[in-house]
């Protein structure tokens, strides 16, 4: 029986180019060679063969990584960034601070109900005072008059 291998997530998927390589494979083994075996040919005659086998070997690794190694979902390049960026860019030490989420809300939140608060504060002030004011003084026909001369003049009329 005949069967089809098909990958359960479709992302997974590499489409083989030549030999069951991908096309980054291909690539990555033709430089490789390119640049290794002229290297050990020619760099033979000045250093010899241990030194340039080791030299072959330090300049072969990277250039496979770059087209066979994959870790988790990163390329080689990118997870050599990654490395790099935790071990030089980042501080070691991190130090943990506990902030709530909504800690900026909240803190708006606060400032806007003492703002309310002291609002009402004032306005009940005012109110307070014009009210003691009033008690003095009423208007009839644009002409304030004193609220006591008013009874009194009741009185007599």
């Amino acid at each position: 029986m005949i069967e089809i291998k098909i990958p359960k997530e479709i992302t997974e998927y590499k489409e083989k180019f030549l030999f069951g390589l991908t096309v980054r494979q291909c690539i990555s083994v033709a430089v490789a060679l390119g640049i290794c075996i002229p290297l050990y040919i020619f760099g033979k005659k000045f250093l010899g063969d241990d030194i340039v086998s080791w030299l072959v070997l330090l300049i072969a690794v990277p250039v496979f990584g770059f087209g066979f190694i994959k870790y988790n979902g990163m390329t080689f390049e990118r997870l050599v960034a990654v490395i790099f960026r935790q071990k030089f860019r980042e501080p070691q030490k991190r130090i943990y601070v506990d902030m709530p989420v909504f800690y900026d809300w909240r803190n708006e939140i606060i400032e806007n109900e003492i703002a309310r608060q002291t609002a009402v504060k004032r306005r009940a002030a005012r109110l307070a005072k014009s009210k003691t004011a009033n008690k003095s003084l009423t208007q009839e026909n644009g002409v304030t008059y004193n609220t006591v001369s008013l009874q009194k003049r009741k009185k007599e009329v």
